[in-house]
């Protein structure tokens, strides 16, 4: 974790995607077989982060659900 911290922070103020800080920060990216559904072509990729691994962005209800334990923690410390 310590290592993807530094890399990134090597590059908060970049520009433009370069080959050095996809090398830097990405450990490898699969491109899975294509999916057809109702006519649109879906392609699964997952990028691998250095020192992190695969990085599951989370649904919507997901992220919902997260908020609502933290704010149910919150509260219970404050009583």
């Amino acid at each position: 974790m310590k290592m993807l911290y530094q890399g990134l922070m090597e590059f908060t103020e970049m520009k433009q995607l370069t080959p050095t800080v996809v090398n830097k920060l990405i450990e490898r990216i699969e491109i899975h077989n294509n999916e057809k559904k109702h006519s649109h072509n879906n392609v699964k990729v997952d990028i691998y982060f250095t020192a992190v691994g695969l990085f599951d962005i989370p649904t919507e209800q997901q992220l919902i659900n997260t908020m609502e334990r933290v704010k149910q923690k919150k509260t219970e410390k404050s009583t």
